[in-house]
């Protein structure tokens, strides 16, 4: 009887010389209460030595504590998400405002925004994301 041996995954290896980017994406208050107006802001930043093409900021969901989905009160346009190139070290900013309102409260809980950020290096598409959370004011 022959004895198999257990499969196993190589490292993922990480291409060399691959670019990196970065989303840092926030609220300007960590609680709103209703008719209050929260400010996202969100940082796309090249944290590599290579040049990034094809950036661009991917809005997500945006909702509340009953799962409602969400609009911007203001938000760049569609042309604005499209960032384009990145030279090494350099970044790009972008804010969305929404006013909560009175359904919002009767939920409680929090407003959960995610964005989502993806471009070209090396030929590789590279992404990250993160979320927005505020809670609701008592």
């Amino acid at each position: 009887m022959t004895r198999r041996r257990p499969l196993r995954s190589a490292p993922l290896a990480r291409k060399k010389h691959v670019g990196n980017i970065v989303l840092v994406y926030g609220a300007d208050k960590s609680a709103a209460g209703p008719g209050e107006t929260i400010i996202f802001t969100a940082w796309i930043i090249n944290d590599s030595k290579v040049l990034l093409r094809n950036v661009c900021l991917i809005p997500g969901s945006f909702t509340n504590e009953g799962m409602e989905s969400l609009d911007y009160t203001s938000k760049p346009h569609d042309w604005d998400l499209d960032i384009g190139t990145l030279s090494s070290g350099e970044s790009a900013m972008l804010s969305f405002s929404y006013v909560v309102s009175a359904s919002d409260h009767r939920h409680g809980g929090e407003l959960v925004s995610a964005m989502g950020v993806a471009g070209m290096s090396r030929g590789r598409v590279i992404r990250d994301e993160h979320d927005a959370i505020v809670a609701l004011k008592q």
